[in-house]
């Protein structure tokens, strides 16, 4: 079910699973939710493909079953879930849920809270609900949320372990796992009415020990969204459903409520890879679409962007990388939610994408400024842009931010060529500097007013380069425009032919995607990813992430507005891994072909388009086809008559 070809090494392999909500078979009665029809084959879809990774074990977040412990029938769910486990030949870890032993202690919580008879239960049918283990160097810690803030015994007990526990294997890397959220939007939101967090005193308790002892990474569940958060050095992931989505929190985006009013949002569906390595641990969404049965074909395990150093894959972020927003009062909680749209932040290190351009201003936000450094820490270079008539207010800006910027892009209002002010601060600040000029007057088909564009013509970088000469400057990139009536890969073969220049080092390219047309865009974006592998140290920076719906220039992204992948979104993640896993290959084209065709000494890619005529092609060596938008292997009948990009690999 999995191609993991192009997956580094890892020391260690597991999956994180969450609320796969097994659901009795309701028959033909009337249900609130239909999607509820179909939790059951979407937890054993995603179990089956738990199952097909061989991880080396499994930690089932908690609510295994849609009943809770005082419904009529939940001792048969559980058996049932338990059932659907052993049949997919699942064996995990357990961490008490909310379904699975009662909820926290709050008398405005919609079922009732745990009680000594629920755990005790639970202790008999699934083991303890607190405990630990070693495997290679992490070790794993899981306790029971449910049980915090009560006067059960068991509470005292769990606590006086886990602060024995974490003091014994401090010298360890240490993994933590809790059903419940410690918080969603920060550690001092409130909790009374609040059902998706842990309640004061413990919730301190608990965060305090997290910044105390080495604890690396940390995963909750219970939301059946996905978000991240930082936790002193710990990574605090909530890890999504492959079941069904909770409404309330379809709030977080610009968009209409997606199917059954945020219910039945299945692009948002899925389970956590977690492959360790020495120095860092990946997390991979394995997204499961809500699909009801696996399919056959191999799908495409793509890397993440800490494991893409030398990619020159980037986007343009035209909103701040993670907007917050507020969940309403609704069912299953009594106050607001205050939230963090996660989902930009976790697609660019799902792409794999290795820099993004942001306004330097996003750098005055603390919270934006921390978030992009978090982003930074992931793997993901940060180009922020200036644009300020005012050179002083630059030198500002180098001066309080330049530590945490990567590169920055100087825009040049009104012209193509800085001033002798900007080329001072080029020659006198140690730091990456690249220019784009906006130029205002560019006509567009079917548009009234002229617009303005950011980033060099190939036209202009001959006279570029004469002038910086004539003023004794150099710049260490410039960022060059592609039209949309341009072919991308026209572009990157006229700056290969094109004779070099002596004053800029490196050109970045800015692609836009123009069309409502996801068709249209992917192809555009495979033809802008696969060229980019001619120009070595070039970056090619992808716009937009999301979707723009309310605007002069409406544009589909890589997401909609819903945060949930278009068709382009896998071709950027699949061609970055497929192209680049190996870092900067010495990638050359040939001219003669009527493919758009790189080879390596060792291997040769086709990218194959639709509308392009392949009754001709005949490779003789053995090869691969992936259907990019797809991520999966394909059979080469495929070539026949190709419905999106295709990737043909020969080895």
């Amino acid at each position: 079910m999995f191609d993991t070809t192009f997956l580094q090494p890892a020391d260690l392999e597991f999956v994180v699973i969450a609320d796969t909500h097994y659901m009795l078979d309701p028959g033909d009665r009337p249900l609130e939710f239909e999607s509820r029809r179909k939790q059951t084959a979407r937890a054993e879809t995603a179990l089956q493909l738990v199952a097909d990774l061989d991880p080396a074990f499994v930690v089932h977040m908690g609510d295994l079953s849609q009943e809770y412990p005082e419904a009529e029938r939940f001792q048969d769910a559980i058996q049932e879930a338990r059932e659907q486990l052993e049949r997919c030949g699942i064996h995990p870890h357990h961490v008490a849920g909310n379904h699975d032993v009662g909820d926290k202690t709050d008398p405005t919580m919609p079922t009732h809270p745990v009680t000594p008879e629920s755990l005790a239960l639970y202790h008999q049918h699934l083991g303890p609900s607190w405990y630990s283990f070693d495997h290679d160097e992490i070790h794993v810690i899981v306790i029971n949320s449910q049980i915090l803030n009560t006067a059960l015994p068991e509470t005292e007990e769990q606590w006086s372990w886990l602060e024995q526990d974490l003091s014994t294997h401090a010298d360890k890397r240490i993994f933590l796992f809790l059903h419940l959220p410690p918080y969603l939007g920060n550690a001092s939101e409130p909790y009374l009415g609040h059902y998706d967090n842990i309640a004061q005193p413990d919730r301190s308790r608990l965060l305090n020990l997290v910044r105390k002892y080495p604890i690396e990474h940390l995963s909750a569940a219970h939301v059946h969204f996905a978000f991240f958060d930082r936790i002193g050095q710990a990574r605090y992931y909530i890890v999504p459903s492959p079941s069904f989505t909770r409404p309330g929190f379809s709030h977080l985006f610009e968009s209409e409520a997606p199917p059954e009013h945020g219910r039945d949002d299945t692009g948002k569906l899925g389970f956590h890879l977690v492959r360790v390595f020495p120095n860092r641990t990946d997390i991979h969404f394995i997204r499961t679409r809500g699909d009801l049965a696996p399919t056959t074909a191999k799908r495409l395990v793509t890397r993440t962007s800490a494991s893409l150093p030398d990619s020159p894959l980037g986007l343009t972020l035209r909103r701040p990388l993670t907007p917050i927003n507020d969940v309403p009062i609704a069912y299953p909680s009594s106050v607001r939610q205050p939230v963090r749209n996660d989902y930009p932040f976790l697609s660019c290190l799902e792409l794999g994408a290795t820099s993004v351009r942001i306004p330097w201003t996003d750098l005055e936000d603390p919270f934006q400024s921390q978030r992009l450094q978090w982003l930074q820490e992931e793997g993901v270079h940060l180009t922020a842009t200036f644009l300020d008539a005012d050179p002083s207010r630059l030198t500002q800006a180098l001066q309080q931010h330049g530590t945490q910027i990567d590169t920055w892009e100087i825009q040049l209002p009104g012209t193509p060529f800085p001033t002798h002010d900007i080329l001072h601060i080029l020659s006198e600040h140690q730091a990456t500097f690249c220019l784009a000029p906006v130029i205002p007057g560019e006509r567009i088909a079917g548009k009234q007013h002229p617009r303005t564009r950011t980033g060099y013509l190939l036209e202009e970088l001959d006279p570029l380069d004469h002038y910086l000469a004539s003023e004794n400057g150099f710049v260490d990139r410039i960022l060059c425009r592609i039209d949309a009536g341009d072919s991308p890969w026209d572009i990157v073969h006229r700056l290969q032919n094109r004779s070099p220049l002596a004053r800029i080092k490196a050109i970045d390219l800015a692609l836009e995607l123009p069309s409502l047309n996801d068709q249209e865009n992917a192809s555009r974006l495979a033809e802008a990813c696969f060229a980019i592998a001619l120009l070595p140290g070039s970056r090619l920076y992808v716009d937009p992430l999301i979707d723009f719906d309310r605007t002069m220039d409406i544009q589909h992204g890589l997401l909609d507005t819903r945060c949930n992948p278009r068709p382009p979104f896998h071709i950027f993640r699949c061609l970055n891994t497929l192209l680049f896993h190996n870092g900067i290959n010495q990638y050359a084209s040939q001219p003669k072909s009527d493919l758009k065709t790189l080879t390596t000494p060792h291997q040769t890619f086709h990218l194959i388009l639709p509308n392009m005529p392949t009754g001709h092609l005949a490779f003789k060596s053995p090869f691969k086809v992936y259907d990019l938008q797809e991520g999966i292997a394909v059979p080469p009948e495929s070539l026949e008559a190709p419905q999106g990009p295709l990737l043909v690999l020969l080895s």
